[in-house]
C-alpha cells in the first residue's frame, strides 16, 4: 500500500473536525495540478487531530505538522489557472472534451465547499523518511510555493511555454518529461480523478406535471411520474413514496413493492419499518407483513438497527422488541434513548436532572447522571458498568449487565485490559475478570501490561494453555510485591502466575523478549518466562541489529543475544546504534551505558580513534565532569595527531553556542583547526578557511581562506562550495572569468540545498543566458527578493523569454520598490512618462520624487528612448 498524501477543506486552520471534508486522498505526492489550490499565505501548524502514523524518529512532536492555507484565494487561483490551460488548448491539452468535462467538474465541486481553510497532511509520505516531519513540513510548504510562482509567472505572461517540468521544485512532476504530459495523463483526468468526489447518482427524481418519477444513470424512466412525493433512497436502495395521503415503498429496480396503504410511513431500519394507520403506529418487514400490530401512538428504532424500540402506548413510553415483548414497562413519560450505542439506555426523571439508567439488557442499574457511569465493553460477551462515587454513591461500584454487583470499595480502575481489569484499592492493586472473579489480591504494590507479541501459536509457547483459549487475545502482565516482580498470563479465561515473584526489575526488550534483573545483574527470559542467557550481564538494552534481539555487556565485553544463541557483537553495528542514540539524546539507553559499550569498541581501535570515540561519547552527555574528561581525551588524541580529536577540541576553545566557556581560546582553536587541516581532516580546512575569513584567532586573510576552502572542496566537503561561490561572486573582482567560477560553485551549493536563487538569476542574467535566469528570478520573487521583481520586470518590459506586458512590468516594479530596491521607481518614472498608452503626469511625477529621495539622476528625455518602446509594441528588434 502506499503512502498517501490527504487534502482537506475545514473550518479551523488548527483542527481537522466532523464538518471537514476530504478532497483528495492520493499516493505519495500532491500532483502539480493542485498546487494552485495552495497559494495563499500558506503556513505550518501542529494538528492532534490527523493520525500520526509509526514515525522512526523519536523527536518527532506528538502532533504532526499539516499545512494550511485559504480557500478562497486558492479557489480563484485555481480557476484562474484552468481558465489559462484553456486558452492555451491548441498547445496543452490532448482531448479538449474530457478537459471541459473535467473543469466543469472542479468548479462545481470547489464551488460548494464552505469553509474557509485547506489543510494538507503528508504525515504518512513523511514517515518513509528519518527525516523530522517538521523540516520535511517546511520542504513541502517551500516547493508548493516556488512551483506556484512558476505557474503564476506563467499565467502573468501568458506564456504557456514557461509551463516547465525542469523549473519545478522537489518531488514534483516525477515520471513524466514534461508538463503537457502530465496534464493529460489518464489516470489524472486532468485533475479530476484526484479528488474525492461522490459517485454519479444510479438514479435520479425526476418531475413532471407536478408529479415525481425516477430515472436510472443513463435517463431511461423506471418509474413513472405518477407520485406527489418520493423521498430520499435510504441505504438499502428504498424510499418512501406518497400520492394522496397515502405512503407505501418502492425500489430503484422501479418496483412499488409495498403498496400505497398507510397514513404515514418511515425508512426501513435493517428489515423493519415503522407505519401509521389510523393514527396508530405499526411495525413491518420487507414483504409488507405486519409485525408489530397498529396499536401504538409513537414508535421508534432506538438504535437504527431492528432490534428495539420505544414506544408509546395510554400515553405512557417504554421499549418493545420485534416479537412485541416487554422490555422496559410502559410507564414513563418520556421516550427511552441510548447515546452510546446501545451499552445503555435512559429515560428522564420528570421533575429531576436524572435519569434512570438501564443497562444494555434493559436491566435497571441506576438513577442518576450518565457523567457518574462509565461502561465497558467485553468482546464477545456484554458489558461491565462501573457507577463513580459521587452524590448518589458512596464509593465505586462495578455491576455486570444484570446488574449485579461484581465489586466495591475501590479508588479507581487503573486500567481496562477488556476481559481483565486492573484496580486499585488502598494504594494497592488488585486484578479481576470481567464476571468479578478477583484473580489477584489487592496487595500488589503494582501491576502494568507487558507489550509483548507473541510469533507462535501459544499453546506451542506453553502448553497449560486449553484448547478454548488457545486462539484468545492474550495478556502479559508485570507483578509487583514488596520489592519483587514477576510476570502474570491471562487468555480468554485461563490466568495464571507464570513466574515467582523474584525479580528485582523487569523490562521489555522486543516483541517477544524481557530483561530481568537479580541481584544487580541482569539475564533473558521470553514472555513465559523461559531463560534466553544466565543472569550475569551488567547490563541488558536492545538491539538495532535484529527485532527480536538485544545487547548484553559484561566485563567490557559486547554480546548479541539472539533467541537461543549468543555470540559477540558486530562492532560497526554497536557504533552506528551508539551515534544514533546519541542523536537522538540518548532514547534507546542512557549516557553511561553509551560510554561503556564505546569503550567495548574503542580496545579494538587504534589509540588516537580510541580517545576520540569516548571524548564523543562523554561530551554528548553535557554533564560538567564528563565535559571535563572528554577535554582531556581530546587533548592526548591530539597529542597522537588525530586530525577529527583536533578539530572537536578546537570547535569547544571556539565555543561559538556558549556552550563552554570556561574552555574559549580562539588563537587555540584557530591553531588546533589549522593542525587537523594539515592532518588531513576535510572539516578541519572547512574551519580553516572560515577562520581566516571571520578573523578569529588570525588575522583576515582573503587568500589563506580561499586556499583552505578549495583545499576543503577538492577534497569532497561540498558545502565549501557556497563559501567558494559566494568569494568569487562579492569579494574578488568581477570579471567574466570570476563570475563563471561563481556559478559553478553555486549551482554546487544549490544540490546542497543552499537557497542561491538570487545568485544563480544575477549570474545567468549578467552572462547572457536569460533562459536560466528565468526561473531562478521566480524563485527568488516567491521569497520576495526585491531584485528579482525588479529584473522580472525588466524581461516584461523589454520581452525578455515572454511577450511583452507593461502592466506586469509595472506591478513587477512596484514590488521591488516596496521591498527596498529603490532603482525601481526610476523604471516606474520612465514608463509613465515615456511609454505610450501608460503616460500619467501626477504617477510620473510621484515617481519622479522618488527617484531625486533615492539619490538617483533623472535621465534626459531622448527620443530614442520612445523609439525604443514603439519599436518594442510594433514587434521590432
Amino acid at each position: 500500500m502506499s503512502h498517501r498524501v490527504y487534502l482537506y477543506n475545514t473550518s479551523e486552520p488548527d483542527a481537522y473536525n466532523e464538518q471537514s471534508i476530504e478532497m483528495m486522498e492520493w499516493g505519495y505526492e500532491l500532483s502539480i495540478l493542485l498546487h494552485p489550490l495552495l497559494v495563499s499565505d500558506g503556513r505550518i501548524i501542529a494538528d492532534g487531530s490527523f493520525d500520526v502514523h509509526l514515525s522512526f524518529n523519536p523527536e518527532e512532536p506528538e502532533d504532526s505538522p499539516v499545512l494550511f492555507y485559504h480557500a478562497e484565494a486558492g479557489i480563484a487561483n485555481f480557476k484562474r489557472f484552468y481558465n489559462f490551460i484553456e486558452k492555451h488548448q491548441d498547445e496543452l491539452i490532448a482531448h479538449t472534451e474530457a478537459f471541459q468535462l473535467a473543469k466543469e467538474r472542479l468548479f462545481n465541486y470547489l464551488d460548494g465547499l464552505d469553509q474557509p481553510y485547506f489543510l494538507l497532511n503528508a504525515s504518512d509520505v513523511f514517515n518513509m523518511s528519518d527525516e523530522t516531519h517538521g523540516d520535511q513540513a517546511q520542504e513541502w510548504l517551500e516547493n508548493i510555493r516556488y512551483n506556484n510562482a512558476i505557474l503564476t509567472n506563467a499565467m502573468d505572461t501568458d506564456d504557456c511555454s514557461q509551463l516547465n517540468l525542469s523549473l519545478a521544485s522537489g518531488f514534483t512532476g516525477q515520471g513524466f518529461t514534461n508538463f503537457k504530459e502530465l496534464l493529460n495523463y489518464e489516470g489524472f483526468d486532468y485533475g479530476w480523478a484526484m479528488i474525492d468526489h461522490p459517485a454519479p447518482a444510479d438514479t435520479e427524481i425526476f418531475e413532471e406535471n407536478g408529479l415525481k418519477g425516477l430515472k436510472d444513470g443513463a435517463g431511461k424512466i423506471i418509474i413513472a411520474p405518477v407520485y406527489e412525493h418520493i423521498y430520499d433512497f435510504s441505504y438499502d436502495d428504498i424510499a418512501v413514496v406518497s400520492t394522496g395521503g397515502k405512503f407505501g415503498y418502492v425500489n430503484k429496480s422501479g418496483q412499488e413493492f409495498i403498496k400505497l396503504q398507510f397514513d404515514d410511513a418511515f425508512d426501513f431500519e435493517e428489515d423493519y419499518a415503522a407505519v401509521v394507520k389510523a393514527g396508530q403506529y405499526g411495525l413491518i418487514d420487507k414483504k409488507g407483513l405486519v409485525v408489530l400490530d397498529f396499536q401504538y401512538q409513537d414508535l421508534t428504532d432506538i438504535l437504527s438497527d431492528g432490534r428495539y424500540f420505544t414506544a408509546r402506548l395510554n400515553d405512557q413510553w417504554g421499549v418493545v422488541d420485534i416479537k412485541n415483548t416487554i422490555l422496559i414497562p410502559f410507564e414513563h413519560e418520556e421516550p427511552v434513548t441510548s447515546d452510546d450505542y446501545g451499552s445503555t439506555f435512559m429515560i428522564p426523571v420528570p421533575d429531576k436532572e436524572t435519569k434512570l439508567i438501564y443497562t444494555n439488557r434493559f436491566i435497571r442499574l441506576t438513577e442518576g447522571s450518565p457523567q457518574w457511569v462509565n461502561s465497558f465493553n467485553i468482546p464477545g460477551e456484554s458489558y461491565l458498568y462501573e457507577l463513580i462515587k459521587s452524590e448518589n454513591t458512596t464509593e465505586n461500584l462495578l455491576y455486570n449487565d444484570q446488574a449485579q454487583l461484581l465489586i466495591s470499595g475501590y479508588e479507581k480502575i487503573k486500567e481496562n485490559l477488556y476481559t481483565i481489569f486492573i484496580l486499585r484499592k488502598q494504594k494497592k492493586q488488585g486484578l479481576i475478570d470481567y464476571k468479578g472473579q478477583l484473580l489477584l489480591g489487592f496487595d500488589y504494590d503494582k501491576i502494568e501490561k507487558l507489550d509483548l507479541v507473541l510469533n507462535e501459536p501459544i499453546q506451542l509457547l506453553y502448553p497449560a494453555i486449553p484448547d478454548e483459549a488457545k486462539d484468545e487475545y492474550c495478556t502479559f502482565l508485570k507483578i509487583k510485591k514488596g520489592k519483587k516482580y514477576g510476570i502474570y498470563l491471562s487468555v480468554g479465561n485461563f490466568n495464571q502466575q507464570i513466574t515467582e515473584l523474584c525479580y528485582d526489575q523487569i523490562n521489555v526488550l522486543n516483541q517477544t523478549t524481557l530483561a530481568v534483573q537479580q541481584n544487580g545483574l541482569w539475564g533473558v527470559i521470553n514472555a513465559f518466562g523461559k531463560s534466553g542467557s544466565p543472569v550475569s550481564y551488567d547490563f541488558i538494552i536492545s538491539s538495532n541489529d535484529h527485532e527480536d534481539s538485544c545487547y548484553a555487556y559484561k566485563d567490557n565485553q559486547v554480546y548479541l543475544i539472539n533467541q537461543d544463541t549468543i555470540t559477540d557483537a558486530d562492532p560497526q553495528i554497536l557504533q552506528d546504534y551508539i551515534d544514533s542514540n546519541s542523536a537522538y539524546e540518548f532514547y534507546y539507553f542512557n549516557a553511561d551505558q553509551a560510554i561503556q559499550l564505546q569503550a567495548f569498541i574503542n580496545k579494538n581501535l587504534p589509540p588516537g580513534d580510541s580517545l576520540y570515540k569516548l571524548a564523543k561519547a562523554l561530551l554528548a552527555t553535557g554533564k560538567k565532569a564528563d565535559i571535563a574528561k572528554a577535554v582531556k581525551l581530546f587533548q592526548e588524541a591530539v597529542t597522537l595527531n588525530h586530525a577529527y580529536s583536533m578539530n572537536d577540541l578546537a570547535l569547544i576553545y571556539e565555543d561559538a553556542d556558549d556552550l563552554y566557556p570556561e574552555y574559549k581560546n580562539e588563537e587555540a582553536s584557530f591553531q588546533l583547526f589549522l593542525s587537523s587541516a594539515k592532518a588531513g581532516s576535510v572539516v578541519g580546512m572547512y574551519n580553516t578557511g572560515i577562520c581566516y575569513s571571520a578573523g578569529m584567532g588570525i588575522p583576515p586573510d582573503e587568500l589563506q581562506m580561499c586556499y583552505w576552502y578549495t583545499q576543503a572542496f577538492e577534497a569532497g566537503y561540498q558545502p565549501a562550495a557556497f563559501k567558494l561561490a559566494t568569494y568569487y561572486y562579492d569579494v574578488l573582482p568581477r570579471t567574466p572569468e570570476n563570475y563563471e567560477l561563481a556559478l559553478k560553485y553555486y549551482l554546487i551549493a544549490e544540490k546542497e540545498d543552499e537557497n542561491v536563487n538570487v545568485e544563480l538569476a544575477w549570474l545567468y542574467n549578467h552572462l547572457g543566458d536569460t533562459a536560466k535566469a528565468l526561473p531562478y528570478l521566480v524563485k527568488a520573487a516567491a521569497d520576495n527578493e526585491s531584485y528579482a521583481h525588479w529584473q522580472l520586470g525588466t524581461y516584461a518590459q523589454d520581452g525578455i523569454e515572454m511577450k511583452v506586458n507593461i502592466p506586469l512590468a509595472i506591478d513587477r516594479y512596484k514590488k521591488a520598490a516596496e521591498s527596498g530596491y529603490e532603482e525601481a521607481n526610476l523604471n516606474l518614472y520612465e514608463v509613465y512618462t515615456y511609454v505610450p498608452g501608460f503616460e500619467n503626469k501626477i504617477l510620473a511625477e510621484e515617481y519622479k520624487e522618488k527617484v531625486k529621495a533615492s539619490g538617483f539622476e533623472i535621465p534626459v528625455a531622448r527620443q530614442s528612448l520612445l523609439d525604443k518602446f514603439i519599436n518594442i509594441f510594433r514587434g521590432k528588434k
